[in-house]
């Protein structure tokens, strides 16, 4: 037992210490890109919080056939392979906030709701310790909120006070509260401007990006504001994706963010649609492989990794795992 530990630890020490991998340098102009099926996740999840340390993608929690789970899944970025970590601390949950919640080398949970109601806990994993621990609440418990890192600070935006599923009951929030990661403390700050629940969200240069979420039962958006921490404002009226839908993954490369996936109120989507954060503009970039809504998603190396979700609508997991090469 102690050997399998010791050769597990050495595992992660190995990958998590490695280099950020480099694929090549940035091309001129704009391609579709094209997508490749990786290693399929242990078992079907979604609502999964994934995040990512160097060549490792972590995956925490989630929903799967049988129900919430507190599983922590590592996948091996250049091994093309899967392994399993701590597992995270009850309750078991999903939909805990979206978006890539690493930190210095730490993976964030927070909040998330299950069968008892949603949830305000924060839980945070070290993969090289591969051990978890537990900090600070969220004032507001939420599910379906998404979540933006920047500077020392970790921003949880909008959500929902319902753990029944996306776009699936409200009441839809508002609510932007930030955690401070030196002090270990929350605070309110300026609200969205519209509430919503099951956005997507990227950081670039210092601002936040969200993109569209539900606004009502079976109602979905395809609004994008941008949110700046400096000032504590928002600013809406930038141009709207093409597609209105909640539920979806967002990674960036460069200057542009790729909205993939998600939810139309009705069925799960493929599609892939990039935001162009300089000129404020949308093109059309190839679909996904697999549709899906509820999935994880990490920017790495200039790619975007799609993990896991659900196929054709919430209930129905996948194993999906896919890469993006813009």
């Amino acid at each position: 037992m102690l050997n399998h530990f010791c050769t597990r630890r050495k595992w992660l020490l190995a990958i998590v210490a490695g280099a950020l991998a480099t694929f090549g340098a940035a091309r001129a102009g704009y391609a579709q890109g094209t997508w490749t099926a990786l290693a399929p996740v242990p078992a079907p999840t979604e609502g999964m919080t994934v995040g990512g340390v160097g060549k490792v993608i972590i995956s925490a929690y989630g929903a799967s056939s049988t129900g919430d789970t507190n599983v922590t899944r590592l996948y091996d970025i250049t091994a093309d392979s899967w392994n399993l970590g701590a597992p995270a601390p009850l309750p078991a949950r999903s939909e805990a906030a979206y978006g890539d919640t690493t930190h210095a080398g730490f993976l964030y949970v927070i909040g998330g709701g299950n069968s008892g109601g949603v949830l305000r806990d924060l839980q945070r994993y070290d993969p090289v310790t591969d051990s978890w621990t537990t900090l600070a609440s969220m004032p507001t418990a939420r599910a379906g909120a998404v979540a933006a890192v920047v500077d020392n600070n970790i921003f949880v935006i909008g959500g929902r006070s319902s753990a029944a599923g996306p776009c699936n009951g409200g009441p839809y929030l508002a609510t932007v509260e930030k955690y401070d990661v030196d002090t270990n403390t929350w605070s309110a700050v300026a609200s969205l401007p519209s509430p919503r629940s099951d956005l997507a969200a990227v950081t670039h240069g210092g601002k936040v990006f969200v993109f569209g979420g539900c606004t009502g039962t079976g109602t979905v958006t395809n609004e994008v504001d941008m949110y700046d921490p400096e000032t504590d404002t928002w600013t809406t009226g930038l141009e709207p994706m093409p597609t209105p839908r909640a539920s979806l993954a967002a990674g960036r490369s460069g200057q542009r963010v790729y909205a993939i996936g998600g939810w139309d109120g009705a069925s799960s989507l493929s599609a892939n649609e990039v935001y162009n954060i300089a000129s404020n503009s949308w093109s059309t970039a190839t679909p996904m492989q697999t549709a899906r809504l509820e999935a994880g998603t990490r920017s790495h190396g200039g790619r975007v990794y799609v993990v896991g979700g659900a196929n054709p609508a919430p209930g129905s997991s996948t194993d999906a795992n896919e890469v993006f090469k813009p």
